[in-house]
């Protein structure tokens, strides 16, 4: 009988009780929650911009040895406060969907042939034709 009560007084419903609680403290916490951890717990953390629109809502990108943890409004932000909307608040999903392109297709300068080549090669391809052009062709106002 004694290990029941000892079982039944750690029900949180057995401490709430006890205790005269309402449920929302100490007492409504078992010893499996008490183990428990945010996964944002010992993240790094860093403030961005969303890429969605104009706005320029604050996000916080938590990750963790170089992988994407979570992405959340930024309160310090004074345009969102916070807040983002249903687009801003999923771009977590936009870098971590299983069915995101990561490949793309190049066709070199006078090839036949395509290739799949990496997006993040093909970003910085991109990238680097454009300040190349920008330096070559950028006229200076006087």
């Amino acid at each position: 009988m004694a290990s029941l009560t000892g079982l039944l007084g750690k029900w949180p419903l057995t401490r709430q009780i006890r205790e005269y609680a309402d449920g929302t403290g100490l007492e409504a916490m078992s010893d499996k929650t008490r183990a428990m951890h945010a996964r944002i717990d010992g993240a790094e953390v860093a403030r961005s911009v969303c890429p969605y629109c104009g706005v320029g809502c604050g996000q916080l990108i938590y990750h963790k040895n170089g992988k994407l943890i979570s992405i959340e409004g930024d309160p310090e932000s004074p345009i969102s406060q916070g807040n983002l909307c249903p687009k801003g608040a999923a771009s977590y999903q936009l870098l971590t969907h299983d069915r995101r392109v990561t490949k793309t297709k190049y066709r070199a300068p006078c090839a036949k042939e395509w290739t799949e080549i990496p997006l993040d090669r093909a970003m910085d391809m991109v990238a680097d034709r454009v300040w190349e052009s920008r330096k070559r062709t950028f006229v200076h106002k006087k």
